[in-house]
């Protein structure tokens, strides 16, 4: 049984894929959410003032979010 070229090209392109997309780091995905929602806010301002207060935001550090957020899941287990 011969396998068809195409689909073995697409295959191995989604496997590729997959990989990469598996190597991203919880603190990379953070740092990705944290520099989207600071440019969204920048987009979003009607004013200079506003502009400027998004160009200040200082995120979080990812290891005090992730702190955070064991304490959180730990105080939601019954």
């Amino acid at each position: 049984m011969n396998a068809n070229p195409r689909y073995l090209k697409r295959s191995a392109t989604l496997v590729l894929l997959l990989l990469a997309l598996s190597a991203c780091t919880n603190k990379q995905l953070y740092k990705v959410g944290q520099s989207y929602q600071k440019s969204e806010c920048e987009r979003a301002a009607l004013s200079d003032v506003q502009f400027k207060d998004c160009k200040n935001i200082e995120a979080k550090r990812f290891e005090e979010y992730e702190r955070e957020r064991q304490e959180a899941l730990q105080t939601d287990k019954p």
